[in-house]
């Protein structure tokens, strides 16, 4: 597994924890390439095997007997942008009966004790089975949740094309041609490959969907609920139960895993009890279900009691038990991900979609000084520090309804201000407090119509940055790929509160002015780049 803490472009201490656990555990794509002309910066080490897509899908197949239907989502043939592209998905299961077919029900029988299981297809929440490429698990998973959330909550089972968001993110070469790109979006170039065989990271799902709708659908909400059976400072551990409640609240959530280790048929059920999985991951799948009643003795691994996870991978019905599996409870998971999407808005702005940079306030810095030592500082010195205070204007005409903002810490609160023209006179505050880290849409309880507008966000502790563009390394099973991850701001849109004074983040020495100058992780600092704000109208 790569052990290196991601190239940080404006964090330090708790950003830095955060970033290394959800860039590098889960799906790391991306490795700063150093300057030419910075010959002391070293290029962190990269594995692309483990980075999150090591996906050949080679694990101990048990076929169905029962062919299962597949269906083509309709789509019209004339499309604009935010249109999804046709895709053909098997019909979802509406039992779980469907897809346990072989297994030793004298063994044990899934699901046959209501008051010690759940699984969401059961409660017909059933998504779409899927098979992704070599790469892609991040994007796949993410969808399977936001497909089973939207149906448990509307009733009605949205069509999402996990490829599309994939495109969203990477773009590279004409596969016939060979004609570069224009660069003319933010997004990650590749200077050769197909986008479909790179890892990712769960960042850049919500960054794919923050602003730009997929049939109807922008993101509500992408959450890092934390780790279970896993230690790491500043991250919420997650009990069994508090597992299980968040399965029924969205009926889905995303995991990482490493899918190839510990895994062995058992008795017809195929099932992994991987140790170390909290340090050695290399894929994404998704929690559907769990039975505490599913034999320890059903392991490779032996387990010290009863009961597993029951998930959904996205290697196609020839993988697993009809392409699921069950996960023990004794199994460490160093991520887990809820994803929500609504069709409550018509359009949306951001400036700043992916959360790929952040900034620290001073005197958190001061307590940790230049390494950046993360024992110096708690929890409470987080949520208690002095604010980072953000702002984007905008001039975008329209009747504003909520507007989405990214947490770093659990439980860090926040207070979002609309302001008239540029940093004019105050249309509507909203305070509150996030439980979870991750993308939040804040609704307001008037929209409010404006023409020319600045949003201002406060946040404790730290707050999220789209980053500077930057060469990059981004991964396939096989290689290493150059790339650029293309983003870009303009002088007097962006701004920081620095010492109760607006500063410009294109400002030549915004690194100096933030503290950061001889700060560990920040040798190629440049600029925070846009803050990760966006806005959704009615």
């Amino acid at each position: 597994m790569n052990k290196k803490i991601r190239k940080i472009i404006s964090a330090a201490l708790v950003a830095a924890i955060i970033a290394s656990m959800l860039g590098t555990t889960a799906c790391n794509i991306q490795e700063q390439v150093p300057s030419s002309d910075a010959s002391s910066k070293s290029e962190a080490a990269a594995s692309a095997a483990s980075a999150s897509d090591s996906e050949a899908t080679t694990a101990t197949t048990t076929t169905a007997t029962e062919t299962t239907e597949a269906t083509t989502a309709t789509t019209e043939t004339t499309r604009d942008p935010s249109a999804g592209t046709p895709e053909t998905t098997l019909k979802p299961p509406a039992a779980t009966d469907e897809i346990m077919l072989v297994g030793d029900k004298e063994f044990f029988t899934p699901f046959k004790d209501p008051a010690h299981s759940y699984c969401s297809i059961n409660d017909g929440f059933g998504a779409p089975l899927r098979e992704q490429g070599w790469g892609g698990c991040y994007a796949y998973s993410a969808v399977t949740c936001m497909q089973v959330k939207y149906l448990k909550d509307h009733g009605e089972l949205i069509d999402l094309n996990p490829v599309d968001i994939i495109d969203r993110i990477y773009e590279g070469p004409d596969m016939f041609t060979g004609e570069e790109p224009e660069q003319d979006e933010e997004k990650i170039y590749i200077s050769s490959g197909l986008n479909t065989d790179l890892a990712g990271e769960p960042e850049f799902v919500n960054g794919s969907l923050v602003a730009d709708p997929l049939n109807g659908c922008l993101l509500e909400e992408g959450c890092f609920l934390g780790t279970y059976k896993v230690d790491i400072p500043f991250i919420n551990k997650l009990k069994l139960e508090d597992v299980k409640d968040a399965i029924k609240e969205y009926g889905a959530l995303s995991c990482l895993i490493n899918y190839q280790k510990g895994c062995k048929t058992i008795r017809g059920y195929y099932t992994q009890n991987y140790q170390d999985n909290g340090n050695d991951t290399d894929h994404l799948a998704t929690i559907i279900g769990w039975d505490d009643n599913f034999p320890k003795e059903g392991f490779k691994t032996p387990a010290s009691r009863n009961g597993a996870w029951l998930v959904q991978n996205s290697f196609g019905e020839f993988w697993g038990n009809m392409g699921y599996y069950w996960i023990s409870y004794d199994m460490p998971l160093p991520g887990i991900y809820s994803y929500k999407v609504t069709k409550d808005y018509s359009s949306a702005v951001s400036y700043g979609k992916y959360a790929d940079a952040y900034v620290i306030s001073p005197d958190i810095i001061k307590k940790a000084g230049k390494v950046m030592n993360p024992s110096k500082v708690t929890m409470k010195d987080m949520i208690k520090a002095d604010e980072v205070v953000s702002a984007t204007v905008y001039d975008v005409p329209g009747s504003i309804a909520a507007i989405g903002i990214n947490t770093l810490l659990p439980n860090q609160p926040y207070t979002i201000e609309i302001l008239d023209g540029e940093f004019g006179e105050v249309l509507a505050t909203m305070k509150g407090k996030q439980k979870r880290i991750g993308y939040h849409t804040v609704k307001l309880d008037t929209p409010v119509k404006a023409e020319k507008y600045t949003v201002v966000v406060k946040l404790p502790g730290e707050a999220a940055f789209e980053g500077a563009a930057e060469d990059i390394n981004v991964y396939t099973v096989f290689q290493k790929i150059p790339a650029r991850y293309a983003v870009t701001t303009e002088p007097g849109r962006s701004f920081i509160k620095i010492k109760d004074e607006w500063v410009d983040v294109t400002e030549p020495d915004i690194k100096s002015r933030l503290g950061l100058d001889g700060a560990l992780y920040f040798d190629d600092f440049t600029e925070p780049g846009d803050p990760c704000i966006t806005v959704l109208f009615e």
